[in-house]
């Protein structure tokens, strides 16, 4: 299943590429961000095909181009709720988390530790790296 990203920004290369578009006529920079952004929650290859985009190109974009503040795979705020009881029991959990850049984070917590994971989660992906 393709996320909502994927096909606006389908949507709005289809559109740009009816008014102005034509084989050899590149893309203006802020379309080829918008299919970095899309390119990084769902992947390359998968971005590249549905957009009809060169993959070495969107690979080549992807190296050279920020990051945007845009952390959210969802387009919106997502909450997300545990049942502890379903967890099991346990002397100790391992909360791991891995940002899109790869890095991870692992944290394990013994019984009755109380920690809070959403507050964990938004700053490990929001920050910088």
């Amino acid at each position: 299943m393709r996320g909502a990203r994927l096909d606006l920004t389908r949507d709005r290369l289809a559109r740009w590429r009816e008014r102005h578009g034509g084989p050899g006529i590149p893309l203006p920079d802020e379309l080829w961000a918008a299919a970095v952004e899309v390119a990084r929650i769902e992947g390359v290859e998968v971005t590249a095909r549905a957009l009809r985009l060169d993959r070495l190109r969107l690979e080549a974009r992807m190296a050279n181009e920020p990051r945007s503040e845009i952390v959210d795979a969802t387009g919106g705020s997502a909450f997300v709720e545990l049942d502890a009881r379903r967890l099991g029991i346990s002397s100790r959990t391992i909360v791991r988390l891995e940002g899109r850049d790869g890095e991870r984070l692992e944290v394990e917590l013994g019984a009755g530790t109380a920690i809070d994971i959403a507050a964990l989660a938004e700053v490990f992906w929001r920050r910088r790296g």
